[in-house]
């Protein structure tokens, strides 16, 4: 089975690249796309992660700027490619921050798949991750087809789950079987092409502004903002290279250079 990869906006969210790239041009501002990812091409109808909620009156999520979302974001977005959420028969969920699973309710007919590690994490989190972690989003999961599993789990023919933990205890990644070969959907083990591609020294944001930035050849990846443990994201980094063979092979999370692509480009 060989599939297509189509990035869809769901919202976009603001931040500062310290977030992106952990203690490099920390004050930088910039936009990014909220993203889900659909599986185009097989037996079955399957979503990579369930998107943000829509923000409060302040327009703010935990702090960070965002427009769009919630259940209006991912409706929309599926319907831009002919689909309902009752049409999905698998939602992977990457892991349970509350920009990836947020409207994962919506899908009342789908099988959802967690990493066990995660599942157990989320609810007794390190204390300085609590806030990213929304119980009211996730409990839900309890009254769905809930699936936990573990590393090489095989959700459907040519699509798999690895446990990639770093950016968060059970992470975990999808490498999915394309024309082209494997190829794997990082999501925030890597936020962006920076995270992949250290020698990157000009990045554009979702507002189209060309940010200089400060190359770090000197690494092999650049680690996010954002992490439990860097040790583990470093040898889980080189694990999803391995099994991709290529960067070029490897997808980000929310970067805006993956709107309206579908992947692998012929």
């Amino acid at each position: 089975m060989k599939y297509k990869i189509r990035p869809l906006q769901v919202a976009s969210i603001g931040a500062i690249k310290g977030v992106v790239t952990h203690m490099i041009d920390p004050l930088t501002p910039l936009l990014a796309p909220v993203l889900v990812f659909y599986l185009e091409g097989g037996n079955e109808r399957i979503l990579v992660d369930a998107g943000i909620a829509a923000p409060g009156p302040d327009g703010l999520i935990h702090g960070f700027p965002v427009q769009g979302g919630g259940e209006e974001g991912i409706i929309k977005a599926l319907a831009d490619i002919g689909l309902r959420p009752d049409d999905i028969d698998v939602v992977i969920l990457t892991h349970l921050h509350f920009d990836h699973c947020a409207n994962v309710k919506l899908f009342k007919n789908a099988r959802i798949i967690v990493n066990e590690i995660e599942w157990q994490s989320a609810f007794n989190p390190l204390p300085i991750f609590r806030g990213v972690y929304e119980t009211n989003l996730i409990l839900p999961l309890e009254q769905m087809n809930l699936i936990l599993v573990g590393d090489g789990y095989e959700v459907a023919e040519g699509v798999q789950v690895v446990h990639v933990p770093g950016h968060t205890l059970g992470q975990q990644a999808v490498v999915v079987e394309t024309e082209k070969g494997k190829m794997v959907i990082c999501c925030d083990l890597a936020y962006s092409y920076i995270n992949i591609y250290p020698e990157t020294s000009e990045f554009k944001d979702l507002t189209g502004n060309t940010l200089k930035i400060t190359p770090r050849p000197d690494l092999p990846f650049i680690p996010p903002g954002l992490h439990v443990n860097l040790t583990d994201w470093f040898q889980s980094m080189w694990k999803v290279l391995k099994i991709a063979g290529s960067r070029e092979m490897l997808i980000p999370g929310h970067d805006g250079e993956l709107l309206g692509k579908k992947l692998p480009e012929s």
